[in-house]
């Protein structure tokens, strides 16, 4: 599992470059990366979750709104990795 979701994570990198332009590669901003941090928490909500039972967002468990806390805390991380990986490679 968290091979497979590290490699989505490699494939929404791709999908960042593509989207902000190779310029952004050039001089990175924090602000697509964080977009796109915050969008593909939605995945997790509304793909995942379902796809595992726990319903959208986690709403079937006991402790949804500390899960999706956690998962924007981790996708903002995420973000972070994009942007500083932008900046080592510029």
């Amino acid at each position: 599992g968290w091979f497979f979701h590290y490699l989505v994570g490699i494939a929404y990198g791709i999908i960042l470059v593509v989207v902000a332009g190779s310029a952004w590669l050039s001089a990175p901003t924090f602000l697509p990366a964080f977009i796109l941090g915050m969008v593909t928490v939605g995945a997790g909500w509304f793909l995942l979750a379902p796809g595992m039972g726990a319903g959208w967002a986690a709403s079937k468990r006991p402790n949804p709104m500390q899960i999706r806390a956690l998962n924007l805390v981790s996708h903002t991380v995420f973000a972070l990795g994009l942007y500083g990986t932008a900046l080592l490679i510029r």
